[in-house]
């Protein structure tokens, strides 16, 4: 069966992960192996049903997690492996299938930042996002494709018995983003930067706010709705009719922004420049000087941001976070995340040195290429970090 007819059109890939769950015989305290480097509401959902989250590191240059790493943390509790895909890229997954084969482990891949216009299967579970910044934007709606027929039988009737979204908050969502876009523009945005450095709530924060999904209180009550149908229509008219050279322009652009940084500053590193075929969905770098280096870009007129939904998923242990900070909100503050370890070394080092560098905005190339030449000119190379091992130096 082709993978097309094994598709469920989900709200949200939380909302796909959320039935997937549900639908698992699993005993409580099952453990669920995640790539530690992921949105942590993911993890919220499998806490939800009872389910231990446990993080793998990842290598730097490749964003992958090391096969007996996974190896290692596989237990007589392990259930199921979930592979995020990140960055735009996609990661060889053949040796992770056979582990996962092996141990009778359950294969979920998370394509949310990866989609490149085909749905297809590889593991037990796809799934892939088309909410806001994604590439193929309908503002908001998922595609989850499962293997098991009977599996996805199930997950259909609990589906099923969902309420449907509304038509009027999908339009809410519309307006609410095309603000956004508007507010965005070069002279508008560099006023609101201005203003902003005179509020409590810094620019990249406060953008960060207005584009999350699932905000504010009730998170499982949202994200168990059926796509509307005005979201369902957009979503597979955006499917039907996806552009693939835009993916095309990105990566030519990426690629123009990562040669000025590098041709200017070599030892600076751009985060996952290994990934096999990158697409550049976002673009990240990481430095010494985070919080200085976006200043001086923003004073430029280039949106940089630390801000991310990514976080740390801690290793082995869930009170590493702090739990009524994980309860309040799934997406940790910057500042905490950063000061609480995840015991995940790599990760803890990718999200105290990152910064995100706007690459697919309607911009000139050669705006482009003045940005990388600013951070060229300011950011400081990380020292500590061993590019041989992808580990910390002690």
């Amino acid at each position: 069966m082709p993978a097309s007819q094994k598709c469920i059109m989900c709200l949200s890939v939380r909302s796909g992960f959320d039935l997937l769950l549900s639908e698992q015989d699993w005993p409580e305290t099952s453990e669920i192996i995640f790539t530690g480097l992921t949105i942590l509401d993911m993890p919220r959902i499998a806490r939800q049903h009872g389910f231990r989250p446990v993080g793998v590191d990842l290598d730097i240059s490749k964003l992958e997690p090391a096969i007996d790493e996974i190896q290692r943390l596989v237990t007589p509790r392990t259930k199921a492996i979930v592979v995020a895909h990140l960055m735009g890229g996609r990661l060889p997954t053949s040796e992770i299938s056979k582990l996962a084969k092996q141990h009778d482990l359950f294969l979920i891949e998370d394509f949310a930042q990866s989609y490149r216009g085909q749905i297809f299967l590889s593991g037990d579970v796809a799934m892939f996002s088309f909410g806001t910044i994604k590439t193929n934007t309908a503002l908001g709606g998922a595609v989850m494709v499962i293997s098991d027929s009977k599996l996805r039988e199930r997950v259909v009737n609990r589906h099923d018995r969902w309420p449907r979204q509304s038509r009027l908050h999908y339009a809410k969502r519309i307006l609410k983003y095309n603000l956004i876009k508007f507010i965005s523009t070069r002279p508008l945005a560099g006023s609101i930067r201005r203003t902003c450095r005179f509020l409590p709530r810094q620019h990249d924060s406060l953008a960060a706010g207005m584009a999350k999904s699932f905000s504010g209180g009730d998170f499982f009550k949202k994200i168990r709705h059926r796509p509307s149908a005005p979201l369902s229509h957009t979503l597979a008219q955006r499917i039907a009719n996806f552009q693939p050279q835009s993916i095309d322009c990105r990566i030519r652009r990426g690629q123009l922004l990562s040669d000025t940084i590098k041709n200017g500053n070599p030892e600076i590193k751009i985060l996952g420049e290994d990934i096999e075929q990158a697409t550049y969905w976002i673009f990240g770098i990481l430095v010494q000087n985070p919080r200085k280096l976006i200043e001086i870009l923003w004073q430029h007129g280039f949106d940089a941001t630390s801000q991310s939904s990514l976080q740390a998923i801690p290793f082995r242990s869930d009170e590493r976070l702090h739990p009524t900070a994980v309860q309040a909100n799934p997406v940790l503050p910057s500042e905490l995340a950063q000061e609480t370890p995840s015991g995940l070394p790599n990760i803890d080092f990718i999200l105290s040195h990152l910064v995100f560098l706007p690459v697919d905005l309607p911009m000139p190339e050669s705006e482009l290429i003045r940005m990388g030449e600013l951070v060229a000119r300011h950011a400081i190379p990380t020292t500590n970090f061993d590019a041989s091992r992808t580990k910390f130096r002690s």
